[in-house]
């Protein structure tokens, strides 16, 4: 969920919302000290906040400009070139909060009348491209990432406005950057399953430290298990590279394969600090490993370690071994992720294993 200083999910749309009602507050001329104060305070809260603002005035005064240099000029017709950079052209006063007036016909040709929406500068933009004014906002405004999260045993899906959808998986914090040149995703902790929309002329990377996940249409996961990576691939094909530039060095995988950074559809890596291991196997064995996209988790003669270790990640109410001698246990099955209540009472059926409640854990022992 993305996290506007807060861990709520806060869209696009509600914050350039909140913009506008600003951008109108302050056209108004009922401007006060506190007002400024809020505004500021608003405005510092989150680069989000900011960038919004910035768009929205940077468009309003290119559609004030834009209007006055089609003053007189047929429509249809394109300004002459020389007068685009004019200063004598000043732009119209928005309307306040409370206005019921309408803005003119004439107005409405190069200057839509503002509502309580975003609409505006993106009209007012998409309208200086076309007139072949365009406007530049300092690159480093736009450099801010957005910053989306889960918590212990949540579940979220976000979709990109490039056409691209992240699934986080419990726990997990990413940070988006898209511009004209990439689609950069940092994962901070856990996993997110990626569905990337095709664009050819922006790679799409999740970067992990050092590592870094590159594609351009495909759905793929990535597991951060500190500063190493697992990618599970379920479509299309993906690169995993070290950031550096430097390549994998090449190391036996489980079926006795030898690893490249090209995965395909079905492939799983792992990396431990300059080696990658790689499985190769169908598509619906990929598939299995990220059941928990639906809520699951799925093993299949996993050892018991590694499956209260799973379990653990969906829940604050941790599981631990005491007795080493039944970690080794195989576990297979199909379990709610956040229902650890049915899992360990299956547990205690099926193995000889006893549960002491211990503060807010739970312990297992042998009998």
């Amino acid at each position: 969920m993305k996290s506007d200083e807060s861990n709520s999910l806060a869209p696009a749309q509600a914050i350039e919302d909140v913009a506008v009602q600003w951008l109108l507050k302050q056209d108004s001329g009922e401007w006060s000290e506190l007002d400024q104060a809020e505004f500021d305070a608003w405005r510092s809260s989150s680069i989000a906040h900011r960038i919004a603002f910035i768009r929205l005035k940077a468009g309003w005064k290119g559609a004030a400009r834009m209007k006055a240099l089609g003053a007189g000029v047929p429509r249809g017709a394109v300004p002459p070139p020389a007068s685009w950079g004019s200063d004598l052209f000043p732009g119209p006063r928005l309307p306040t909060l409370n206005s019921a007036e309408s803005v003119s016909p004439s107005q409405n040709d190069a200057a839509p009348r503002v509502r309580n929406s975003v609409r505006l500068y993106r009209i007012a933009a998409a309208a200086l491209l076309v007139l072949g004014i365009g406007f530049y906002v300092n690159e480093a405004v736009f450099s801010g990432k957005d910053l989306y999260s889960t918590p212990v045993g949540g579940l979220e899906t976000v979709p990109l406005k490039d056409g691209s959808r992240i699934t986080l998986n419990t726990d997990t914090r990413i940070h988006v950057a898209l511009n004209a040149r990439e689609r950069l995703i940092e994962l901070d902790q856990g996993e997110a399953f990626f569905e990337v929309a095709k664009d050819p002329q922006r790679p799409f990377s999740v970067r992990v430290d050092d590592k870094r996940v590159v594609a351009v249409g495909t759905k793929f996961s990535v597991r951060r298990v500190g500063s190493d990576v697992r990618v599970v691939v379920t479509e299309g094909e993906v690169r995993l590279e070290q950031s550096s530039g430097a390549s994998f060095l090449r190391a036996p995988s489980s079926n006795g394969m030898h690893a490249t950074t090209g995965l395909v559809a079905g492939a799983v890596a792992r990396t431990a600090q300059e080696q990658v291991i790689l499985r190769r196997d169908s598509v619906s064995a990929a598939e299995r490993l990220l059941s928990w996209r639906s809520g699951y988790l799925l093993f299949d003669g996993a050892s018991l370690a590694d499956a209260v270790a799973e379990f653990n990640r969906y829940n604050t109410r941790q599981i631990l071994i005491a007795d080493p001698a039944i970690a080794a246990f195989r576990i297979t099955g199909n379990f709610r992720a956040g229902n650890t209540d049915a899992f360990l009472s299956l547990l205690t059926e099926v193995f000889p294993v006893r549960l002491e409640q211990r503060d807010a854990n739970v312990v297992l022992t042998s009998h």
